[in-house]
């Protein structure tokens, strides 16, 4: 791995980004004709857009009094607040200004996956791939999985995780391109929409360390402040509505405060890494498939790419060669896939094992740092494969 800034000096026009971009937004209308003409409709899932109103009428809650029995709110003296990070709802400020509570919150998850493919390339662009490796590489990793699904509606969940995964290409991006404090500051507000992107953060640090040929601490004190304030802000955030600055509402969800082991036990721990290891699709005697809706199944037949990763992983085992950074992304890996199994449920109504896509980047940074980019026939095909699979599945989820 090389050390040091890595320049990008052919300054072409991007044909293939601007061909993938269009062809995925051209795959989107046809997905939501399908379901109706749906993608600039609003998602009666969408808590975001409901917290942006409270904002703007200086309130951390909801309207007294009022339940939307549908969504998943936090109950806490007498009062409904919604149960997610807070980041995502900064961006629905402006478009509750613009189109009221009726925002068009199917498009907005759509621009995020569009900004997630853009922060993707330009990471592969930023390692000197070609435009059309770059642009495949973008893909794979972005939309042949269940990204691709979770971006066409605007459920609460589902902003969450879609802006989560732009935030992470876009700081994998900086991290590359030794941008330090973007690539903190991004890594930072990710947490906003996924606690446990909180693991990206030292492991970016370690990259940095470990291509860095001055080492200096003042290289390091804006990123490290920029971090440390917007922890705090989060922190502040929670702390005046529950008064646990690292509370953000789901312990105080009816369906966690009434379970046993809580919203976080080791108890699920087995279970979980069961299901999304080893719990299959079932083909049914009437040629069907019998596809899990619940706590997930096989991550890697839904979201191929960890299996591109896995066979690069080996490689570099058998090679002896893997630097620090590979390793602290492994290790990241792990960490952040064990703590999303130490959650009650992992992932209710969906398709594949959505939660593991906040581990893409993870797989997508390793496979770019460590030079063995080279597009096999394996990885087209299975490339090809989540498209086809993931595409399947965002049809599917509509007409259940």
């Amino acid at each position: 791995m090389g050390k040091g800034r890595v320049e990008v000096k052919n300054k072409s026009i991007p044909w293939y980004l601007i061909g993938a971009l269009a062809l995925v937004m051209f795959g989107y209308i046809l997905i939501h004709d399908l379901a109706g003409g749906s993608l600039f409709s609003h998602s009666v899932y969408d808590s975001y857009s409901l917290q942006a109103g409270a904002w703007l009428d200086g309130r951390d809650y909801l309207i007294d009094g009022q339940n939307y029995t549908w969504l998943e709110l936090a109950v806490y003296h007498g009062r409904y607040y919604v149960s997610f990070p807070p980041l995502p709802t900064l961006p629905m400020i402006p478009m509750v200004l613009i189109f009221g509570q009726d925002t068009p919150s199917n498009m907005v998850v759509v621009v995020y996956a569009l900004a997630a493919l853009v922060g993707a390339y330009m990471a592969c662009r930023a390692m000197r791939l070609s435009d059309m490796a770059a642009a495949i590489w973008a893909v794979f990793a972005v939309l042949a999985s269940n990204m691709l699904q979770i971006s066409t509606n605007g459920g609460v969940w589902l902003q969450a995780q879609t802006l989560n995964m732009a935030l992470l290409m876009w700081g994998a991006y900086f991290t590359i391109k030794q941008k330090r404090t973007a690539s903190i500051v991004m890594f930072a507000l990710a947490v906003g929409c996924r606690p446990f992107s909180i693991c990206y953060l030292p492991v970016a640090l370690i990259y940095f360390l470990w291509t860095d040929k001055d080492l200096r601490v003042k290289n390091y004190i804006a990123p490290v402040l920029s971090a440390l304030l917007i922890g705090v802000a989060y922190g502040w955030y929670n702390y005046i509505r529950f008064g646990n600055p690292i509370e953000f509402g789901h312990n105080y969800l009816p369906e966690f405060t009434r379970a046993e082991y809580g919203q976080f036990n080791l108890r699920y721990l087995s279970a979980n890494l069961r299901n999304i290891f080893l719990r299959p699709i079932k083909l049914l005697p009437s040629g069907g498939l019998d596809l899990p809706m619940f706590d997930g199944f096989m991550f890697y037949v839904a979201n191929p790419f960890f299996i591109a990763l896995i066979v690069r992983i080996i490689k570099d085992i058998r090679s002896r060669v893997m630097p620090l950074p590979a390793a602290a992304l492994c290790v990241g890996l792990i960490i952040n896939l064990l703590l999303l199994c130490t959650h009650k449920t992992f992932g209710g109504w969906q398709f594949g094992a959505r939660y593991t896509i906040d581990l893409i980047p993870y797989a997508f940074i390793y496979i770019l740092i460590s030079g063995r980019t080279k597009l096999s026939r394996l990885d087209e095909f299975l490339c090809g494969f989540g498209l086809l699979f993931n595409s399947y599945g965002a049809m599917k989820m509509f007409t259940i």
